[in-house]
This record gives structure tokens, C-alpha cells and sequence, in this order.
């Protein structure tokens, strides 16, 4: 049997329950809207006065480091994998050989399964980055050079991250 009142009361529970989750519901997206507003993304601009060329490369490849690269045309000297291919940096004096320069496809470049050969002429935009063993080391792990390759990479202290590519 029920008791006359019990009705009323579970009316009552029903409605406090709906109201607090009503409650909890509205406190949750006023938190996620403060995150989102905390929590933008801050673009980089970069300076117009950073691009380098292939000569400013040649003179000094470790100061370039951070810069933009934006390279008409050069040769491809040897590819190493189906990533890394080796340019020749222009040398100051004709008796003296360039110094053998790796440049690194980006990765929409790979996924594309864009194909660099020695003898190519090519145009390269991208940014110039430290170059260490460990990346190396990456490097081979990773397919983007041939284990039979690994040897070859230039022992130099930067490499270009090409970031487009057009074969002339």
C-alpha cells in the first residue's frame, strides 16, 4: 500500500534530480568555454628580411640555422633514400669542391612519394635545421635514408627540411 504524501514526494526528488543536472550540465560548458578562450593558438610571423639563397648558404651553412631557404635552381649531387638527397653548395674558388649538402623531403613530400634523382635540377623553399648523430640516426630508423646509404650523409652541422620541391 501507499502512503497518501509519497507521490508528492517523489515528484519532488524527480524535479531537484533534473534541476542538478540541468545545473551540472551548464557548469561544464561555462569551464570549457574559459578553456577555450585560455588557450588560443599564437601564429609566428616571419621576418620577409630571413630568406637566404643559395650563395648566402654556401658561405657559412651552420649560421643558417633557423633561416628560410628559397633555392632557384640547383643539381642534385646522389639520393640517398626516399627522403634525403645530397645538393652541392657553390665553393669560393673554382679549384676548391663544394661541400655536399643533405636536404630533407618534408613529410607531405614523402606521403606524395615525390622522387629526387642525382643529375636533377631542382627548386627548393624550406628552412635550414641543426644536424646531429641522433638525427642521423633518425634519419636511417625512419626509411628516409637506405641503410646502404647511411655512411654517406655529410658530417656538416645543418640540413634544409625542403618544404617544396619542383624538379626542373
Amino acid at each position: 500500500m501507499t502512503e497518501k504524501g509519497s507521490t508528492g514526494l517523489s515528484t519532488v526528488l524527480i524535479i531537484i534530480a533534473v534541476a542538478m543536472v540541468g545545473g551540472f550540465l551548464l557548469w561544464l560548458y561555462r569551464s570549457s568555454q574559459a578553456i577555450e578562450e585560455e588557450v588560443a593558438p599564437v601564429m609566428v610571423e616571419e621576418e620577409a628580411g630571413e630568406k637566404l639563397d643559395l650563395a648566402a648558404l654556401s658561405q657559412n651553412p651552420a649560421a643558417s640555422v633557423g633561416k628560410t631557404i628559397d633555392i632557384d635552381r640547383v643539381a642534385v649531387l646522389q639520393s640517398l633514400g626516399r627522403g634525403v638527397f645530397l645538393v652541392q653548395l657553390q665553393s669560393g674558388t673554382a679549384e676548391e669542391a663544394g661541400v655536399s649538402f643533405p636536404v630533407l623531403l618534408s613529410p607531405d613530400l614523402i606521403a606524395r612519394n615525390t622522387q629526387v634523382y642525382g643529375g636533377d635540377v631542382v627548386r627548393l623553399f624550406g628552412r635550414v635545421y641543426s644536424l646531429n648523430d641522433s638525427i642521423r640516426g633518425q634519419w636511417v630508423e625512419a626509411g628516409a635514408v637506405a641503410q646502404g646509404s647511411a655512411g654517406d650523409i655529410p658530417a656538416v652541422a645543418s640540413f634544409l627540411l625542403a618544404d617544396s620541391l619542383d624538379v626542373r
